[in-house]
């Protein structure tokens, strides 16, 4: 530590980068060597004194850098710090670098009365920054609802550039704004709703306004149409291809749960669906917006398997169904029986070109006996060892065909490998001369496992006495799958499972996040359909 401050010093060239190490050292939050960070912390401490005069240099980023050593000062610096610190606060003409400085005294002022004062005062700073930073730090001291004063101030002063100091950079012991009022306005839909319509209006600089409206979704129930209305206005402000992939991705994320019946949106998807971006596309069709059609020459098949899905138009469904790369999986969990039957050689014709475990799977949920499609499932089941050979093995004897070889099958596998317990329970009764294998996974370590073992065993058997209630026990730590099979087993539910059915059904903050990339994007979000299964158990 003294070597680098002695480079901040004499050095003249990276002045600023010497100082980001200083201000660095030691890191952050818990770490496995705490004694460590501590050690960190005060050896720059010992050094502040001889970089006080570093707040006055010519550059404002060695003066940035100056503030946030400033951070790092000991018990005997402290009150040289804090009065330098103040009057780089009310003279620097870098609205960055008084920003920062009052930052630093609210944390390092051992006066509280002084730190709230020049809070209050700084609300009405001609400085947007100061202003912002300052509403900030107070709302932190506050507990949701937030006064609408401070609010607003954040609002309207925390939208342009002058706040985008530190959205990139590591501010040790501070924490970068963007990151800061995440976490305030986490306790506050209608805050966040207000700064997200605000920094949106202003620009949406740095996507920071669109975060917040996706974060409104994220953490509140019932807000994805408020979503996306200031998400259609942050598509008219993206300026590099990250900020429009953002806004992209967080509407794909809201589209599926939300009737949304304003056209904006889709009025300003259609541009970028047009310059050949995949994901508007995509975006159009979660929202059922059929103009993908006339406004994209040629759609690509997810978007066409969204927009099929969306609106259950037979037409779209077979344009999904269709297409040359099709792979409609999500498509095919719609499909009621009757629909199937409509679209059978469709389903045929894709079963040839390209079969998929899902598809096979659906053919035995629909129960459509068709001797040109038995034929399809034998010669699918002909191949090698696999999840699609046991997909096709299994659909056909659910469909009338022999059991046997689905039987052989299924035993050979469930001797070592809990995956097939989910085709074993599609057999239903027939397989009956499964059921000690499945019992032994129902005392498995993972959870996924007993989960497949008691839907599988309750499948077989009829019997709930076994399933529910290891289904129970696994409420707590897979609670949208435990419930969704307690759904389909039915009433009555234990009454232990009461308490947490209210929960799930009523509270307005999200039980299940929706951030599984590997999630279908028509699936409906988790806690959604959480939400539902705990109010239709309820009732």
């Amino acid at each position: 530590m003294p070597f680098l401050a002695h480079a901040a010093v004499h050095t003249v060239h990276k002045r600023a980068g010497v100082l980001a190490l200083l201000a660095g050292a030691g890191g952050e939050g818990p770490v496995p060597r705490a004694g460590d960070q501590e050690k960190g912390h005060t050896r720059v401490g010992a050094e502040v004194f001889g970089l006080l005069h570093l707040l006055g240099d010519d550059d404002p980023e060695v003066r940035r850098r100056a503030v946030r050593v400033m951070r790092r000062a000991g018990a005997e610096a402290l009150p040289a710090a804090v009065r330098e610190l103040a009057v780089t606060y009310a003279t620097d003409p870098i609205p960055a670098v008084r920003a920062e400085a009052l930052i630093v005294l609210t944390r390092i002022d051992p006066d509280p009365q002084a730190r709230t004062r020049r809070l209050r005062d700084a609300l009405a700073d001609p400085v947007a920054a100061v202003r912002a930073v300052a509403a900030l730090a107070l709302l932190e001291r506050e507990s949701a609802p937030y006064p609408a004063d401070l609010v607003a101030v954040l609002a309207d002063a925390g939208g342009g550039r002058e706040l985008a100091v530190n959205r990139i950079e590591f501010f040790p012991g501070i924490g970068d704004t963007d990151s800061r009022v995440a976490a305030v306005l986490a306790h506050d839909a209608d805050a966040t709703a207000a700064v997200a319509r605000a920094w949106i209006a202003q620009g949406d600089v740095e996507g920071r306004g669109s975060r917040r409206a996706n974060e409104l979704s994220a953490h509140w129930r019932d807000r994805e149409n408020d979503t996306l209305v200031l998400l259609a206005a942050a598509l008219l402000h993206t300026a590099t291809p990250w900020d429009l992939s953002e806004v992209l991705v967080a509407v794909i994320r809201w589209a599926p749960d939300t009737p949304h019946r304003d056209t904006t949106l889709g009025d300003n998807l259609i541009p970028h669906a047009l310059a050949d971006t995949t994901t508007a596309e995509l975006a159009l069709g979660l929202l059922g917006d059929a103009r993908l059609l006339i406004a994209v020459p040629d759609p690509e098949p997810r978007p066409l398997v969204a927009l099929a899905t969306r609106t259950h138009n037979v037409d779209h469904q077979r344009l999904a169904l269709r297409h040359p790369h099709a792979s409609p999986d999500e498509l095919l969990t719609t499909l009621t029986p009757h629909s199937a039957r409509t679209l059978l050689p469709d389903l045929k014709d894709l079963l040839r070109r390209h079969p998929t475990v899902t598809l096979l799977r659906r053919f035995g949920d629909w129960g459509i006996r068709d001797t040109e499609l038995l034929a399809l499932l034998a010669h699918n089941a002909r191949g090698n060892p696999g999840e699609l050979t046991t997909a096709a093995t299994v659909t056909a004897a659910r469909l009338g065909a022999d059991p046997a070889p689905a039987l052989d099958l299924l035993a050979r596998s469930l001797e070592g490998d809990w995956q097939c317990l989910e085709e074993a329970g599609r057999l239903g009764p027939t397989a009956a001369p499964l059921l000690p294998l499945v019992e032994g996974f129902l005392a498995a370590d993972y959870d996924w496992t007993r989960l497949d073992a008691a839907e599988a065993h309750w499948r077989i058997t009829g019997d709930r006495s076994t399933a529910v209630p290891v289904l129970t026990d696994l409420a707590e730590t897979l609670p949208l799958p435990a419930l969704e099979t307690l759904l389909a087993i039915g009433p009555p539910y234990p009454t232990y499972l009461r308490p947490h059915l209210l929960h799930w059904a009523t509270t307005d903050r999200r039980v299940l996040p929706n951030d599984d990339i590997f999630a279908p994007p028509t699936e409906l979000p988790p806690d959604t359909r959480l939400r539902s299964a705990a109010t239709r158990m309820l009732a």
